[in-house]
């Protein structure tokens, strides 16, 4: 077990700050630096509320990010507000150093009417800052960060204590030993900071991409020591945590995983409750279609039995066909549709 800082205990609340800072922030505590960026307010809100409870005071700014022309010099450009002109640097893609964007760090203020010259024209940008966030109108396109910084001895000796420093990405033996809620924690941060949700079609995935595969696989024995299953792939450079089970999103969500960041959040809610109405449990198909077919009590397609039981007919017929091979449904062929029921041999 690492020693911890007394002065900050171990709970499901430091848990998910810990791992949220760890992939998501850059600290040092010789420079005395702990800031952390991010687009989404609401995920940063809660990240606020736990270092208050911490006794942490932080400090706001907002990083904002402008998209420019191709080649775009920085003595081409001039921002403005209040007619004062404002200082920046341009910020060069790391694909392509010919897309090149204007990129600010401003105090937090509730409005700014900002004015950028370059090309001989004149363009507008009216931020507003919101309580879960922040939004602005322009032709041009901008991307908006909360810039949170609480640099704080206390927290930093805390972080390098727990964590080894900022450079060490990963999974400590302390979560390793602690109960359930804990792992969901720092789980659910790694999820809001570098994860993906992804539903379409009949595709269903939680992803994790990032370049560092010894702390995916750390995740990966993590989760399945609480019979969670999922697998570690590389796609292009980087390489993926998915996971894709509607059993393992139940235990998930039974074992205390919770997003705060806002479209992720959302995302969850939806991909979960539309597995608890539809899903049955893994290798218990045979049950269910058999005892289904059952409480009909008639011939029917494939279709129609889809309908009842609100699945889609291609997964339906699947297992149908599949059960019938198996001897526990028969099938009238002398029809079309082709007919499905039990009869009374072919229940076992």
């Amino acid at each position: 077990m690492i020693a911890h800082s007394p002065s900050i205990q171990l709970n499901s609340e430091t848990i998910y700050l810990i791992e949220a800072l760890k992939v998501e922030s850059y600290w040092n505590s010789k420079n005395f630096t702990l800031t952390l960026q991010n687009k989404d307010f609401p995920f940063l809100n809660k990240i606020e509320e736990i270092v208050k409870k911490l006794g942490v005071k932080i400090s706001k700014r907002i990083l904002l990010k402008v998209k420019l022309e191709n080649e775009t010099r920085k003595e081409d450009v001039k921002i403005l507000y209040d007619k004062k002109e404002l200082n920046f640097h341009i910020e060069k893609s790391p694909f392509d150093n010919k897309k090149v964007k204007a990129v600010m760090s401003l105090p937090y203020k509730k409005h700014y009417d900002l004015e950028v010259h370059y090309k001989n024209k004149r363009y507008k940008i009216k931020i507003r800052a919101q309580k879960n966030k922040i939004v602005y109108e322009s032709k041009l396109n901008c991307w908006i960060y909360g810039d949170y910084r609480f640099p704080t001895k206390k927290l930093l000796t805390f972080l390098d204590d727990y964590t080894g420093g900022h450079k060490n990405l990963y999974v400590e033996e302390t979560l390793f030993n602690s109960e359930p809620l804990l792992v969901m924690s720092a789980f659910s941060a790694l999820v809001d900071c570098e994860g993906s949700i992804n539903w379409y079609g009949f595709k269903r995935q939680i992803q994790i991409r990032m370049k560092t595969k010894e702390y995916l696989l750390q995740w990966k024995i993590l989760l399945a020591k609480l019979g969670v299953g999922c697998r570690v792939e590389k796609n292009e450079d980087l390489w993926g945590l998915v996971i894709s089970g509607w059993e393992d999103f139940d235990k998930l969500e039974r074992f205390g995983f919770k997003l705060y960041h806002s479209k992720k959040a959302i995302k969850w809610k939806s991909l979960i409750g539309g597995f608890k109405r539809n899903q049955i449990s893994r290798n218990s198909y045979k049950e269910f279609y058999v005892n289904k077919l059952k409480r009909i009590n008639k011939k029917i397609c494939a279709k129609e039995f889809a309908d009842y039981l609100n699945k889609s007919k291609r997964v339906v017929n699947h297992y149908l066909l599949k059960l019938e091979k198996q001897g526990f449904v028969s099938c009238d062929r002398d029809k079309w549709p082709y007919l499905y029921f039990i009869s009374t041999s072919s229940v076992r």
